[in-house]
């Protein structure tokens, strides 16, 4: 099966929606398919960026010539043709749309790619409660494209039925709706070998550990606030963002002896980081968090996992299903402190509990397999 996905980028750009979409696609070529991912190039000199395409372990990789993201959407350069090429010379069999992306609204003028069935990705809404005005009015203005390119996809799968809940395009489209959680590639993770880089704490300091862009509906600053009230333990935060300089004098000003910015860490880095501490943590406060593609990676080092009751948010569906997973209030610093306290004090048993990873991405492959071809024959 020849198989083409449309996302947005592809690492090495990093985001939980890339690596997923590269475990898949990788996932997909050792089970026998002929894969091309078709990205925006995030590589950019100016104001745009530049076409290129590379062959990434059997996958065929395209990253299109783009222009720099406006409100965090990059939008591709010469679309058409590079579609018009795919189509007429490539000639899949499924195109696997990954949402958000408004870049797929020109696939809608194609007549050419509707005579192949599409399926949907949907990673997140394009707006939620807490969206800024400006998200919120620019998409009431292209919400009618998001209906027809919904009209025209035959199946979406979403990665919880909390976010299939709360999320109201995919409740109009719930006939066609299907969950799915997503995977990870655990035999790549298990390559780097990584060995715990517990020097990065302070001696005698219990070992917090938190990964993600520092943006608004991530919360990190709920974090801080929570750490200024844990001195015995220490809090490292990997990832850039809007928000450091902000995050960097809140930490100053309130936590300066219980929390380090990392910044940007290298791949290998950051499983060392998992490795060495003694919770992963997350705070965000927005369905804008659907799953939690980190929580997987922290599951699969075995941590305890720490997580807030976002509703719609797929992060309380991990935790409670995961041994050594807790969850708290969210938006509540003194709740995520008492919970931290329990884990403290009762590490060792929690520690001791057993977990048999089941995210692999190899399952989550065959059954998208599985909806292709129902997709293909018509059911």
């Amino acid at each position: 099966m020849k198989i083409l996905h449309i996302g947005k980028f592809y690492p090495p750009y990093h985001g939980g929606m890339e690596n997923y979409l590269c475990d898949l696609a990788e996932a997909q070529v050792s089970q026998g398919n002929e894969v091309i991912v078709w990205v925006h190039n995030h590589d950019w000199s100016w104001f745009k960026s530049k076409t290129q395409s590379t062959d990434v372990n059997g996958v065929r990789v395209i990253r299109q010539s783009a222009l720099k993201p406006f409100l965090f959407t990059p939008i591709m350069l010469s679309f058409r043709r590079q579609l018009k090429h795919l189509m007429v010379e490539e000639k899949p069999d499924v195109i696997h749309l990954h949402w958000p992306n408004p870049s797929l609204f020109f696939l809608l003028n194609f007549k050419l790619a509707k005579t192949v069935p599409w399926l949907m990705s949907w990673h997140s809404d394009m707006v939620t409660e807490n969206s800024r005005w400006l998200m919120r009015f620019i998409y009431r203005c292209i919400k009618p494209l998001e209906n027809r390119l919904l009209n025209k996809t035959e199946r979406i799968l979403v990665s919880t039925q909390a976010y299939a809940d709360h999320s109201p395009q995919l409740g109009v489209n719930k006939y066609k709706t299907e969950v799915l959680p997503l995977g990870i590639d655990a035999n790549k993770i298990a390559a780097l070998h990584a060995r715990p880089a517990a020097e990065q704490w302070p001696e005698n300091k219990f070992r917090l550990f938190h990964l993600g862009r520092l943006t608004f509906y991530k919360n990190q600053a709920m974090l801080v606030d929570a750490m200024s009230l844990l001195n015995d333990a220490h809090l490292l935060i990997a990832g850039s963002g809007l928000l450091a300089n902000q995050l960097a004098d809140q930490i100053k000003a309130s936590a300066a002896d219980n929390v380090e910015l990392l910044g940007t860490q290298s791949w290998h880095q950051v499983h060392e980081l998992y490795a060495g501490c003694d919770v992963f943590c997350m705070a965000s406060n927005d369905r804008a968090e659907s799953f939690g593609v980190v929580l997987l990676e922290a599951m699969l080092h075995e941590k305890i996992i720490l997580v807030p009751d976002t509703q719609g948010s797929g992060m309380q569906y991990l935790a409670e299903k995961y041994p050594k997973g807790f969850v708290y209030q969210a938006n509540n610093p003194a709740d995520f402190v008492e919970k931290i306290k329990h884990i403290q004090a009762h590490l060792t048993e929690i520690n001791q509990k057993s977990y048999d990873f089941d995210y692999s991405i190899d399952q989550v492959a065959k059954q998208i397999q599985i909806q292709y071809q129902k997709l293909i024959s018509g059911e």
